[in-house]
């Protein structure tokens, strides 16, 4: 797979033979002319815009053809993914446009190459919490350039109504919660995490209770298949973590996207970091 690091990288013509010089930074060059070209191609000279040399022919005419919509193209994933879907029967390339005019290219896409992370939460709310903050870094470019896609690993609260039942507090929805109502019943099922149950034992201290343990973290009901990223309200807990032999990166409850955003970007980095590693000891 050809995917340029950078559209800066990118250089456009509107010759089918480019004779005009490039700027510095240019490694392939996409020429609209009769028909599109993308090239490999270097450059001689000092300055910003320098003497040009087509090194290597990529894609031309038929192999390559346009997307006819305007995507952002910070979105690495987004563009690997669409561009596979449309390769096939002797297309390899695909041109991309910016909201901001900016051009870049896909050429022989490789899914592979997008790091699937799986988001561990609970619900409701709907959409969970955490799938909602990364859903929204996801739409505003802040993750794109990690070419990673995100899966969804849910806990439905839902399944556990019933008469006996609190759940942490009134947020839920569910019913009867911990923080608006008294545990009146004989023997009460307290549906939450470990800091639920602690507020439970410090108002009934005596009261014969079952839990059921729902955080991500410790509760065992959430096994994540893959890389992961998920959340805790005992901050001592975030940071890295393997559940289920999986490598993952835990927030606080209360993080907000800035932090998320941090922690997923810290996780990305150290998995291909180890990849690369163990692809060069190979």
């Amino acid at each position: 797979m050809i995917f340029p690091d950078d559209y800066k990288q990118v250089g456009i013509t509107r010759q089918d033979s480019p004779e005009d010089p490039i700027y510095f930074a240019t490694r392939y060059l996409i020429s609209l002319g009769q028909r599109i070209t993308i090239s490999r191609i270097s450059s001689s000279g000092e300055g910003f815009m320098r003497a040009g040399q087509v090194e290597e022919v990529i894609s031309s005419g038929d192999q390559v053809v346009e997307y006819p919509h305007v995507v952002d193209t910070r979105n690495r994933a987004l563009l690997i993914d669409l561009a596979f879907g449309l390769c096939g029967g002797g297309v390899r390339s695909v041109v991309f446009r910016g909201p901001d005019e900016h051009i870049t290219f896909v050429h022989d896409p490789d899914p592979s190459a997008v790091l699937e992370l799986e988001v561990l939460d609970v619900s409701p709310p709907d959409p969970p919490w955490l799938v909602y903050v990364i859903g929204r870094l996801v739409e505003s470019g802040v993750l794109g350039d990690l070419t990673v896609r995100f899966r969804h690993n849910i806990l439905d609260l839902r399944r556990y109504g019933g008469d006996g039942v609190y759940f942490p507090c009134r947020a839920s929805g569910l019913g009867r919660s911990l923080d608006s109502d008294r545990v009146t019943e004989e023997r009460p099922h307290i549906v939450g995490c470990e800091v639920s149950r602690e507020i439970f034992l410090a108002t009934s201290p005596f009261k014969d209770h079952t839990f059921t343990n729902i955080c991500p973290v410790t509760g065992g009901l959430l096994k994540p298949t893959r890389p992961f990223v998920t959340r805790c309200c005992r901050s001592e807990r975030r940071g890295t973590i393997t559940i289920n032999g999986q490598s993952g990166m835990v927030v606080h409850w209360g993080d907000g996207p800035q932090q998320v955003a941090e922690a997923v970007r810290q996780l990305a980095t150290s998995l291909r970091m180890s990849s690369e590693a163990e692809g060069g000891g190979a």
